[in-house]
């Protein structure tokens, strides 16, 4: 659930839509491991979020496969999915859970309740790090959880609007987007003790983040549109690209993106040499630099208005969602890495916003 659509969903409901398996054996073991799990919000409100499992070596297409292999729904907005160790993680956002499943066959292995409003997560070592946004002008926090008993270890309070979180350089680092306001600051968490121990100021609204080759850590900072208490547009703040040298903690490089555009997706080529970044509510195309760049180009890669995408870290192929409406099937595109394409193109559930790759 992205800042734009909580936004309409004040203004707008939605109706739930029925989603079908194009296969209905679920049960042979391992099924879903060459294939990759498209993550679809649903409408918010409706309890209909989905994931669908696309394979990448044939035309099989599952929907709904959690409901399916597990005989219940999922739940109310499936924000984000992390993959641990032949689990993965559903932060399921508006029903305040993460559901975790067994990466092969989808079986349910768990559940993590009691979330305020989760987006991402993390795993460092046995433990699961879920970002919050926490109640309505509240500030957020990140939550910790053993992986293995799936008990609550900690709770850090960290900025507004907590959101994409990584482990990377041997800390956790939190990219606090403001929720429904601005920040412009990334924590940086020690596993070790779960404090807080550096604050980094970076551009308006960090939301994702990457690592490259390097050990760089980039981090899309989307901006925001300002609005009155009418909805009428007042301003923007602008979006940018930002460097962060994790053993300094300091931002080396900033890149700026668009004055009143607001990328939220993120994500790097399977040699770690390039960005791609792009998507979200609004946003049209998916722009590619490598991480040498000091700016980017003015047009995008592959045009299109995507939800969201991620990049293949096998073959580099890039997973392009559409979300025509919040009461219809969305659709997958996929693009080879040279930006050709599409070569494969899919109905999915509602409102995909991103892919975990099996």
């Amino acid at each position: 659930m992205k800042r734009n659509v909580i936004l309409l969903a004040a203004l707008f409901a939605f109706s739930a839509f029925g989603l079908v398996s194009c296969d209905n054996d679920d049960s042979e073991p391992g099924r879903f491991e060459k294939g990759a799990f498209v993550l679809n919000e649903g409408a918010f409100g409706s309890s209909n979020a989905s994931v669908s499992w696309v394979s990448y070596n044939t035309d099989s297409t599952v929907n709904g496969v959690f409901k399916s292999v597990n005989s219940r729904p999922l739940g109310d907005v499936l924000q984000s999915a992390i993959k641990s160790k032949g689990k993965i993680y559903l932060v399921v956002n508006n029903s305040g859970k993460v559901e975790v499943v067994n990466s092969a066959d989808f079986m349910q292995a768990g559940v993590i309740e009691n979330l305020n409003n989760p987006r991402y997560a993390a795993v460092a070592d046995d433990n699961i790090y879920i970002s919050q946004w926490n109640g309505w002008g509240q500030n957020g926090a990140v939550m910790v959880y053993n992986t293995s008993t799936l008990t609550k270890v900690d709770s850090i309070p960290v900025g507004s609007g907590a959101e994409g979180i990584i482990y990377a350089a041997g800390r956790i680092w939190v990219a606090n987007s403001g929720g429904f306001g601005t920040d412009s600051t990334i924590f940086v968490i020690n596993p070790s003790t779960n404090k807080v121990e550096d604050t980094l100021y970076v551009g308006f609204c960090p939301k994702e983040m990457v690592t490259d080759a390097n050990g760089k850590i980039w981090a899309i900072c989307s901006g925001t549109t300002i609005y009155d208490a009418n909805w009428n547009i007042v301003g923007s703040k602008p979006s940018s690209l930002v460097v962060i040298n994790p053993n300094t903690k300091e931002v080396e490089k900033t890149i700026a993106l668009f004055d009143s555009k607001h990328p939220s997706h993120i994500d790097i080529s399977p040699d770690k040499q390039t960005i791609y970044f792009g998507g979200g509510y609004g946003f049209n195309g998916i722009f590619s630099i490598s991480i040498n760049a000091t700016s980017i180009p003015e047009q995008p890669s592959i045009l299109g208005s995507y939800y969201g995408f991620n990049v293949n870290p096998n073959n580099g192929d890039i997973y392009c969602l559409e979300a025509p409406s919040f009461t219809g099937a969305g659709v997958l595109k996929v693009y080879a890495s040279d930006f050709t394409g599409p070569k494969k193109e899919v109905e999915v559930g509602i409102g995909p916003n991103g892919v975990i790759f099996n």
